[in-house]
């Protein structure tokens, strides 16, 4: 392997490569690969691969050719050898790195997907000097939110509404509503999955309420996919759609909420961007007054509290009479 200023495959040509390195083990080991299964393993077109195939021979002087009984390919001459495929130490530390944050997805949809994504990636990397990978365990870590809810049921609704929406087929539900702490059935146009701090969440049009509404995926007791199509509402955008939302949550309209936060959290506000419609407004006293244009203020409510004493929302009038009943009945539970 060489290190520090090797010559590196540019990013675009990584998967050409790894598809190339792939092909030559099969004909190392005389496995006679065909055109179509190389394309289907790796997701391209047939075209692709010939053109990898084409590559070898003209580029890097292999000697493949065509068995028409075997109906595959296989090395004319034993002993060829591509060169060398080189990684450097830096991309190796990368790789490492970003294997340890994917596996902390490990359980939920993606798990396939990223175990045959880092077993492709490995497979064309050659044999290596050692390197102390261990160490960085102690310098770099990733918090990634393990998974809400139980988790089998929400892979199985997970699969079955990925399928719903790629088929543009509606769904039935049968939902446990937190906010009404009700159970209810209902047809849901579905159109798109969400990850948001640990949980997946369903965005679509509920044919019961005549509106857009999200849905939480370990709170759908049972699903059911039909054979209904459904059409996306006309002038529907997703990033428009959830950019009044602090996080996830929205409502009927977005509201200017206006929020004063004291001197011992000014500079955590500030040194963050909470929403795309923020403004910061510094106080002589050292507090700021945040205000932000949001939907969704029970999310709001819920962030807000976790600041404690050290926030005070100043607008709208009905989230600060809800604020102050929460604290209210907090005083009531450690004095009463």
């Amino acid at each position: 392997m060489i290190y520090g200023n090797s010559p590196r495959i540019p990013a675009f040509n990584r998967a050409h490569y790894a598809r190339i390195y792939h092909i030559h083990e099969l004909l190392n080991n005389n496995r006679y690969p065909r055109i179509s299964d190389i394309a289907e393993e790796f997701e391209v077109s047939t075209r692709t691969v010939e053109r990898d195939i084409e590559h070898m021979r003209d580029r890097l002087g292999a000697p493949i050719c065509y068995d028409y009984s075997r109906r595959g390919y296989y090395y004319e001459k034993e002993g060829f050898q591509l060169p060398p495929f080189h990684i450097s130490e830096e991309e190796l530390i990368a790789l490492f790195m970003g294997q340890k944050l994917l596996s902390q997805f490990m359980g939920t949809p993606y798990e396939k997907t990223i175990r045959n994504a880092l077993r492709k990636i490995l497979s064309v990397i050659p044999e290596v000097e050692a390197i102390d990978l261990g160490s960085i365990n102690d310098i770099v870590s990733f918090d990634v939110k393990p998974l809400r809810g139980d988790e089998d049921r929400v892979l199985d609704n997970y699969s079955r509404l990925a399928a719903a929406i790629e088929n543009r087929k509606k769904v039935w539900l049968r939902y446990y509503s937190a906010s009404s702490d009700e159970v209810n059935e209902r047809y849901v146009d579905p159109y798109h999955l969400r990850y948001h701090q640990g949980a997946w969440y369903l965005i679509g049009y509920c044919n019961l309420r005549k509106a857009m509404r999200i849905f939480a995926l370990d709170r759908i007791l049972d699903l059911k996919n039909t054979e209904d199509p459904f059409v996306f509402l006309k002038g529907f955008v997703l990033e428009d759609y959830l950019s009044s939302a602090l996080g996830i949550e929205t409502g009927d309209k977005p509201q200017e909420v206006v929020i004063r936060f004291d001197r011992d959290q000014a500079r955590w506000i500030c040194e963050r961007c909470w929403h795309h419609t923020q403004r910061i407004e510094p106080q002589a006293d050292g507090s700021v007054i945040l205000r932000i244009t949001v939907s969704g203020l029970r999310e709001v409510k819920r962030w807000v509290l976790g600041f404690g004493g050290h926030a005070e929302v100043l607008y709208p009038e009905k989230l600060r009479k809800e604020l102050a009943k929460e604290a209210e009945g907090m005083l009531n539970i450690y004095t009463g």
